[in-house]
């Protein structure tokens, strides 16, 4: 026993100098491979077709049947018309009924609306009549604010709070209004953002467009959603978002829209992160068949596509190494084309990742270890198509300020205007001012 501490001692010994020489062995077989290691090639990626995206296919299966509409006489210069003249404007208005000549037609020299009337307890609500159907109907119709018995008011607070990333838990606590109807006016709004969306975003002329993906949480499903964003960087309009899975069959539709919403000759310059299936879906859209002598048609990208991609190299979630690449087009041509709209012509993602940061902060179920996540992802979305809504037409970018050739003078003693406060919707040439939440809850949209 008493050479027992000896050995055990040996033994300890043994097995560190086995530890260290093991360990050296290692080290140098790992650092021969890395010398070894030849610089991976980048992947050349091949550009797909219109056949390849599912919505492009099946908008050429439908036939396009022409609708042969009568030409509208203005009400105005109908003969033994009848009925008053009018009184106030009612530019903006529309009849809804669908069997009326007049229906959907919003300018006032040519629609039959009068004003007729008013109604309402809590507050002053007017009354239109169509005189060509003899109609009557309230100038709510067709809005957020149709048979809502809260102050306009009122929902007009909460709404604006909403688009500012108040959740509906401290609204209730503050205002007293239960979080089911506060989430019902969300509803509404949702649905009024998406076809205010619908009706303003056609035709758009972009000059550079930057798309990118964001994490999301739905707690009903217990998964992961993304949402796809996309944004110019001149004018600040996000055309598309979707909520949907990080798959190519959504960049395929999240592209397909933003084609549709483009005017017809318009091929902006695209920057996107180093996914794969913006590429894909990119050269998907912006080609065209070409048909070669004796061949069959070949699809050709077009001459004023260009795209570049910026790479972020990360190690242990920490970004290590940036690479711009350029996919299609020249790098020269891409910062000429970049430098003649007044951008630097680096080939970066910062604006659409600004926007990543804006949504969050005014999107209260996208903010980060939040105690109230979405329930759905319908819910989500309704929640963002008004946040859209707010941020295009009533929320001024400083960015967008523009400093106008002649300064205005005030009343008072403030000092002339030097400069003009912009949203994006203004800088598009949407609109020519910026709108306030009630108009915006308050435009008839069918």
């Amino acid at each position: 026993m008493k050479y027992l501490p000896g050995i055990i001692g040996i033994v300890v010994i043994c097995i560190e100098i086995y530890r260290w020489v093991r360990g050296r062995w290692i080290r140098h077989v790992l650092e021969g491979k890395k010398q070894a290691k030849k610089p991976r090639k980048p992947v050349v990626l091949r550009p797909k077709s219109e056949l390849d995206c599912q919505h492009c296919v099946e908008e050429k299966g439908k036939k396009a049947k022409a609708e042969q509409k009568k030409a509208i006489v203005a009400w105005s210069e109908r003969k033994g018309r009848g009925g008053r003249r009018k009184g106030n404007s009612t530019e903006g208005y529309f009849c809804p009924n669908a069997e009326c000549d007049y229906f959907g037609i919003r300018d006032e020299k040519i629609h039959a609306l009068v004003w007729d009337g008013r109604h309402g307890k809590q507050e002053e609500i007017r009354d239109l009549k169509c005189q060509a159907c003899r109609k009557k109907f309230t100038i709510r119709k067709n809005t957020v604010l149709y048979r809502l018995k809260t102050h306009s008011g009122m929902v007009e607070k909460i709404m604006w709070l909403l688009a500012l990333g108040v959740d509906a838990s401290a609204l209730e606590e503050v205002f007293g209004i239960r979080e089911i109807t506060i989430r019902s006016w969300l509803w509404r709004s949702g649905v009024q953002g998406r076809k205010l969306h619908e009706q303003f975003m056609v035709e758009l002329n972009l000059i550079h467009v930057q798309l990118d993906e964001l994490w999301g949480n739905v707690k009903s499903d217990g998964q992961e959603v993304w949402l796809w964003a996309v944004t110019d960087v001149k004018t600040k309009l996000v055309p598309v978002l979707q909520l949907g899975g990080r798959t190519q069959a959504m960049a395929y539709r999240v592209v397909h829209e933003l084609k549709e919403r483009l005017r017809a000759d318009c091929v902006p310059v695209f920057s996107t992160d180093g996914l794969r299936h913006y590429f894909y879906a990119l050269t998907a859209h912006f080609g065209q068949w070409e048909l070669l002598e004796g061949e069959k048609p070949v699809w050709v990208l077009l001459s004023d596509f260009i795209y570049g991609q910026v790479i972020k190299h990360q190690k242990r979630r920490r970004t290590v190494e940036v690479e711009r690449r350029m996919q299609v087009g020249e790098g020269k041509v891409y910062r000429e084309r970049l430098k003649a709209a007044g951008l630097s012509g680096h080939i970066n993602t910062s604006f659409i990742e600004r926007l990543n940061l804006t949504i969050r902060q005014n999107v209260s179920k996208l903010t980060r270890r939040t105690w109230g996540p979405t329930y759905y992802a319908s819910e989500l979305m309704e929640h963002l198509d008004w946040w859209r809504s707010y941020y295009h037409f009533v929320r001024y970018h400083e960015s967008l300020t523009m400093k106008l050739d002649q300064a205005v003078e005030r009343k008072g003693r403030r000092q002339p205007q030097r400069y003009r406060c912009r949203t994006p919707a203004m800088a598009a040439g949407l609109v020519t001012r910026r709108w306030s939440v009630k108009e915006l809850l308050s435009y008839p949209l069918l």
